[in-house]
């Protein structure tokens, strides 16, 4: 081959000489695998699938090295793996034309010397590119001949995704392959990689990680980090915390790049406060109730249920591979359902607008699918995806809250199915979305009246049994009594008051003026809800106008009692 072409050649081989020899931990196996394959005299081709970040490139430079050891069988020692350097050869060549024939040219120098060589292939576009130019289309059949003909060893990496749009579509071009499956390495061996590739940070850096650092970032990324993989994640979580440590370096007196900095990487990734990953989940998830009972009055069984769940997925009993919890809320409008779904919020994720809501009623069609996932290829908004998907995608530590959940088309219970049982989703572009860091709530007024051994069968003439197994608790939400409103007013009414004090405007309530407002919610039909509709026409419309009027100024204090006939409340400026 002509020394003019041998520049684009990248020699795997050689390199891993260079750098010496790597440690691929839990990987051993796999290399023998690998090996296996290219021995054959058929499909001696490998074709590694794995999701990214899992160690596929690391697994090549292991088995570069390998096959330059006395181990290696003697029919693969003298062979160099290669790869093309596609970088390099668009950057110097000018035109289209110039750049394929450039690039048959590497290819068929390769298959010159097809004797010495293992054509390693990443870029999977190289075999498929139907979507760009009849160019790339006939320079990825110009490649598939090469591959078919079996003259070659060929070992080609890609990711699941490319694997099902690629490979799975052209069955001739699979059948010239021997798929391998490539796991995700286990929290053990990943904490073996990274007491390995630690030195390599600590020089980097000039820094020194604390002992307990490895395992703790191990667990920290397992916990929080599930829609990325090991052992990427954790040398990433390594990565950015002496990054940070260096930039805060000029107020510390020790090399030494402690816990709290992966708290503080994680804390930034995920969005979740601080001292909620430095807190321990069981000490917080001990006592869940006391927390959402500040919020949730008189539902004390339903608050139960759902902090019981939380802790039975912190402790590992649960399946992993779910969501941290998911309930069927059943009960009448305004009594506690909403309000308990953003207590979870703010209480698992200190963020009581981490929580995703979705109306049923607006999901009663067929195509209203297509608004959770994403319309079709080709469709106007494909680009934008689904409400659902996007949203867990962008913020993956949240509570969704499907409400009225009776009123959902058939097939979104049955997207849900996915959810629920696998904690993922699909979307329309085939991206799969991770739910495992979520709490699923759906609410229903279903069978909300109903004795408890008369309310499964209700349900089940709405929800089909395999939809509700698969949720972790149906959750009833009893009628609240006159003292369960006067607390609940109470809380309200102080969120107001506060809110007026930080104004300086100091508002008395006095007892039968609290009355009043229990005795409206009890009658009406829309339970606590109509309590925020009140507060807002009896106390903070006419304090609006009386400050517009400039009837009221900061530092003079108001009373609200009831009126002279005892019907309605009123307010009144205090004289000083």
């Amino acid at each position: 081959m002509s020394e003019n072409y041998e520049k684009y050649i990248i020699d795997y081989t050689q390199k891993a000489l260079d750098q010496g020899k790597t440690n691929l931990v839990g990987r051993q196996a796999e290399i023998q695998t690998l090996v296996q394959i290219l021995m054959r005299k058929t499909r001696r081709n490998p074709l590694l699938v794995g999701e990214t970040g899992i160690g596929k490139t690391a697994l090549l430079e292991g088995l570069a090295y390998y096959l330059t050891t006395p181990e290696a069988p003697e029919l693969l020692r003298a062979k160099h793996i290669v790869g093309i350097d596609l970088a390099q050869l668009m950057l110097e060549c000018t035109t289209t034309e110039e750049y394929k024939n450039t690039l048959k040219a590497v290819i068929d120098g390769i298959y010159q010397k097809a004797d010495q060589y293992i054509l390693y292939i990443n870029d999977s576009s190289l075999l498929e590119r139907t979507d760009l130019t009849p160019e790339h289309v006939e320079m990825a059949k110009f490649l598939k001949l090469k591959l078919l003909d079996g003259t070659i060893n060929c070992f080609v990496e890609t990711d699941p995704s490319t694997f099902r749009l690629v490979f799975e579509r052209d069955l001739s071009l699979l059948q010239a392959f021997h798929t391998f499956v490539l796991e995700e390495p286990t929290a053990k061996e990943t904490t073996q990689i990274l007491l390995q590739k630690k030195q390599d940070f600590e020089d980097f850096y000039h820094v020194r990680f604390s002992p307990q650092f490895v395992e703790a970032a191990v667990y920290l990324t397992g916990r929080y980090i599930k829609h990325r993989c090991y052992p990427e994640k954790a040398l990433d979580l390594l990565d950015d915390s002496a990054s940070l440590f260096l930039m805060d370096k000029a107020d510390k007196s020790s090399d030494e790049v402690g816990l709290e900095y992966a708290s503080r990487v994680i804390s930034m990734w995920t969005k979740i406060p601080l001292e909620k990953v430095t807190t321990e989940d069981r000490d917080r998830l001990a006592h869940a109730e006391d927390y959402l009972r500040k919020r949730v009055v008189g539902q004390d069984p339903a608050v139960v249920v759902v902090s019981n769940a939380l802790r039975r997925s912190r402790s590992g009993l649960q399946d992993p591979n779910r969501p941290i919890g998911s309930f069927l809320f059943i009960g009448e409008t305004g009594i506690g359902k909403t309000e308990l779904a953003k207590s979870l919020a703010e209480f698992m994720f200190d963020d009581e607008t981490a929580l995703l809501r979705l109306d049923m009623s607006e999901y009663m069609e067929k195509n209203s699918v297509t608004r959770l996932i994403g319309p079709p290829p080709g469709s106007p908004g494909f680009e934008l995806g689904g409400i659902l998907t996007e949203g867990v995608r962008a913020r993956p530590f949240q509570v969704v809250l499907f409400d009225e959940i009776e009123k959902a088309h058939p097939d979104i219970l049955t997207l849900l199915l996915q959810v629920l049982d696998e904690g993922r989703l699909t979307d329309s572009k085939g991206v799969t979305v991770d739910f495992r860091n979520t709490i699923i709530i759906m609410t229903s007024n279903v069978a909300s009246n109903m004795p408890t051994y008369q309310r499964l069968d209700a349900l089940t003439n709405y929800f089909r049994p395999e939809f509700l197994n698969r949720i972790d608790d149906i959750v009833p939400f009893h009628q609240l009594t006159e003292d369960h409103l006067k607390k609940i007013v109470g809380i309200h009414l102080n969120k107001l008051l506060k809110r007026a004090e930080a104004l300086d405007y100091h508002i008395t309530v006095d007892e039968k003026a609290r009355d009043w407002f229990v005795d409206e919610v009890y009658t009406s039909k829309f339970g606590v809800r109509a309590l925020k509709r009140l507060l807002q026409h009896q106390i903070e419309n006419p304090l609006a106008f009386l400050i517009m009027q400039d009837k009221v100024k900061p530092g003079q204090s108001l009373l609200v009692t009831m009126n002279a006939e005892g019907k309605k409340v009123q307010m009144f400026v205090k004289k000083s």
